[in-house]
């Protein structure tokens, strides 16, 4: 019984591969009209299952409903013809070969169609992407929302320094006349949870920063012998280029927990979150010292891992994805994604059991689509399922 089901089996599955000869076509035929409901519903669950591991909603039911249609069909009596039981076998049998390549027809192209498709709770909305949105911490201790400030117009002013949103909604630290003081103040800004900012520093280095990150600065730095940075997330910097008094270059430090790079004039990016397990510096142009022991070159990555140092060659616009306005899924594994999701849509991610630690990803997609758009993305692969319901991402296999 074993050996005659494998061979329609296999008989079935050259069938819909349309590798059939007219002779394995008949016997298919025959078999067909032989084989119990139990046994033709076991087949076509096992062809599914081995084409398409992922089921769809209302697969169940369409499935049972088919099958159910083949049922009636064969237990109908063919009394209106006057054609032999074996012949009427036949043509029920031809009816089944018809109608369960469709079946399986039909339930791969709903899979296909809903893989990607993001299931939203009763009552939840698709969530749109975060935007400019800073607070400004001022030296006496004023908070400032930067998104409230009007472009050109509303300045502030502290120690011999003006601060103003400029059109394109950039910070710009502006010296106050030729006035040089030596009284400094820090000030710190920071991005909540699914917004970013971009702030031109008083010596004029440019500085993007990440959602929910911050770097706290003095209001100049034209006494320091070092410019002092102290970051906390991630920053993208093109630092410029500074001498003090004597002609000497100004280095430009930024700190973080478990980095400190020195630089002179050059671009990088500094990946510096809490909830990663690395703090990772990534160089496009110039040279940086990090930590006082790697010199990095452009095209390479410093990597710190607790007490531990590594240096590695890397693909630059990997890690500038984010500046660019956009997720590269290409290189980042399946958890790290998710969390640069979560920063950006402000959503918590909550993971079932059933839910894979890792998924192989690809592709590039912008930061200015909606939740759904980038989720989808990811569904694609057929790895992972998510559910959206207010803002809480669950995910299951």
């Amino acid at each position: 019984m074993e050996n005659k089901n494998q061979n329609l089996h296999s008989i079935y599955s050259k069938f819909l591969d349309n590798r059939s000869s007219a002779k394995e076509i008949s016997e298919l035929l025959q078999e067909m009209g032989h084989i119990s409901d139990g046994e033709l519903e076991q087949m076509v669950a096992e062809f599914m299952d081995e084409r398409e591991p992922h089921p769809v909603p209302g697969e169940e039911e369409s499935l049972d409903r088919i099958l159910r249609s083949i049922r009636n069909l064969r237990l109908s009596e063919p009394s209106n013809y006057k054609i032999s039981f074996k012949i009427y076998r036949r043509w029920i049998a031809a009816a089944v070969v018809l109608l369960v390549p469709a079946l399986v027809f039909f339930m791969f192209s709903q899979r296909a169609k809903n893989a990607g498709h993001i299931e939203i709770a009763a009552g939840s909305v698709d969530i749109t992407p975060g935007r400019d949105r800073a607070t400004l911490k001022l030296a006496n201790g004023t908070e400032v929302y930067l998104d409230t400030l009007h472009a050109g117009q509303d300045k502030i002013k502290q120690y011999g320094a003006s601060i103003s949103k400029q059109g394109n909604g950039e910070l710009v630290y502006m010296k106050l006349g030729d006035s040089e003081t030596d009284v400094v103040g820090y000030n710190t800004i920071s991005t909540p949870r699914g917004g970013r900012y971009k702030v031109l520093l008083p010596d004029s280095t440019q500085v993007w920063l990440n959602a929910s990150s911050s770097i706290t600065y003095p209001t100049s730095f034209a006494h320091a012998d070092a410019r002092l940075i102290k970051l906390e997330g991630e920053a993208y910097f093109a630092v410029k280029k500074v001498s003090d008094g004597k002609g000497k270059l100004q280095p430009f430090i930024v700190s973080t927990d478990r980095q400190k790079v020195t630089v002179l004039g050059t671009h990088f990016n500094v990946n510096a979150y809490a909830d990663e397990s690395s703090v990772r510096t990534t160089l496009l142009e110039g040279k940086v010292q990090v930590n006082n022991d790697a010199i990095l070159r452009p095209g390479q990555q410093a990597i710190s891992f607790n007490k531990t140092l590594e240096v590695r060659d890397v693909d630059t616009t990997a890690f500038v994805d984010w500046k660019n306005n956009e997720f590269n899924l290409k290189t980042s594994d399946f958890r790290t994604a998710m969390r640069k999701i979560a920063r950006w849509y402000d959503v918590e991610i909550i993971y079932d059991q059933s839910a894979p630690s890792t998924v192989k990803l690809g592709g590039w997609i912008s930061r200015d689509k909606n939740i759904s758009s980038v989720l989808k993305l990811i569904q694609k692969t057929g790895g992972v399922h998510f559910k959206l319901e207010g803002r809480r991402v669950t995910v299951t296999k």
